[in-house]
């Protein structure tokens, strides 16, 4: 496995303090691979995170992934998955992360040891209940929407938020204008997704530089295109969010297939994990060395100076032809503006809207200016 050598001029503080922050995804895969578009031999710059896309882009047969996070519990959290495909069976990965009931979880998790750096050992090792409760939703993230679910049993009920599962596309928006869209349904939103309790929930400077002032309003509006809107029964997010668990086993991210299973076992190695930050990441890239950069919203608790900086080496460091996916939440950290950047205004708006995820206000499909959008 290469290494990518990053050094720092400058420290950055870890980001939630160093907790764990996401154990799932939360940008859809389909739409970062209909913006990026990348063609088997490809170099992917990609945002760790809950590492389920950056397993999915294997599945696109690239030469190389260059997988950063600033946070080292998401590098653990990839090294742990890692070694779930190399050392378990499909089952027993589904297992361990708690897609399946399982008694012996800790069983599992020894199998895995050996692979794990000496950091990501301590953490693990430290964290048992983890995998007792299912590990899929012991980030912070997901915890929250855990809070907000127990709020929505009994809003909304338990028996409605199964039933939209049930429904067709075409039977969604009359469910929740009749059914779902309750005065105590809006309330608790403007609660639950107030800037107060967001920032209490999971961090306050992830709002440092947001746009809006009236967050519940914000996210009542993407709730709602979620629901009304966006094919409930195809959508693991959804269900992840409403329900704490997947449909069933045919309805999962797509590393989590098991016809997809072999394929990314066997290009593991083709991915490099790097610890730093964003900026410093791409600046030590070589120039004109990457194809594809998967960017979720990393820049979104950046002050503008570095988010500035980061673009100028992000095209050094890109290939002629070469595509950005970018996301935006609450802050304006935008490539439309800046002329290096061509943004395909159509593809972005229809991706955003199909965004299984839901949660992002905008998305940004680019490519480097100098060459024409195909």
């Amino acid at each position: 496995m290469r290494t990518l050598r990053v050094s720092k001029s400058t420290p950055s503080a870890l980001p939630y303090g160093g907790r764990l922050m996401f154990t799932q995804s939360w940008e859809d895969p389909a739409c970062d691979v209909a913006a990026l578009r990348p063609q088997p031999g490809a170099t992917i710059f990609a945002i760790i995170s809950g590492c389920d896309n950056v397993f999915g882009l294997l599945l696109t047969d690239p030469a190389r992934i260059i997988a950063v996070d600033l946070n080292p519990a998401q590098v653990h959290l990839f090294e742990l998955k890692r070694a779930a495909f190399r050392r378990l069976s499909h089952a027993e990965m589904l297992e361990l992360l708690g897609v399946r009931p399982a008694a012996a979880r800790q069983r599992l998790y020894q199998k895995l040891r050996g692979d794990l750096s000496p950091a990501a050992l301590e953490f693990w090792d430290a964290r048992p209940q983890y995998f007792d409760l299912g590990l899929l939703t012991r980030g912070g993230f997901e915890r929250y929407y855990a809070m907000a679910r127990a709020l929505l049993r009994i809003v909304i009920g338990r028996g409605r938020l199964e039933r939209l599962f049930t429904l067709f596309p075409d039977a969604q928006r009359q469910f929740y204008v009749q059914q779902w869209d309750t005065w105590r349904w809006r309330m608790l939103l403007r609660v639950v997704c107030s800037k107060y309790v967001l920032g209490a929930r999971l961090d306050p400077t992830w709002f440092a530089h947001a746009e809006t002032s009236s967050f519940g309003k914000h996210f009542t509006l993407l709730a709602e295109h979620a629901v009304a809107e966006l094919p409930a029964r195809s959508n693991y997010f959804l269900a992840q969010i409403l329900l704490g668990r997947y449909l069933d086993e045919a309805t999962v991210p797509d590393y989590l297939r098991p016809e997809h299973f072999d394929t990314i076992r066997g290009r593991l190695e083709r991915i490099s994990a790097v610890t730093a930050d964003v900026g410093d990441a791409v600046e030590a890239l070589e120039p004109q060395s990457v194809d594809c950069f998967a960017l979720s919203n990393v820049f979104e608790y950046s002050p503008r100076e570095l988010f500035e900086r980061t673009l100028t080496a992000l095209v050094r460091a890109a290939r002629p032809g070469a595509r950005f996916a970018l996301r935006n939440l609450l802050a304006p950290r935008r490539f439309e503006g800046h002329p290096e950047f061509l943004v395909d205004v159509d593809l972005s708006a229809r991706l955003r809207n199909a965004d299984r995820g839901f949660i992002y206000s905008r998305f940004e499909a680019a490519t480097l200016a100098n060459t024409a959008v195909d």
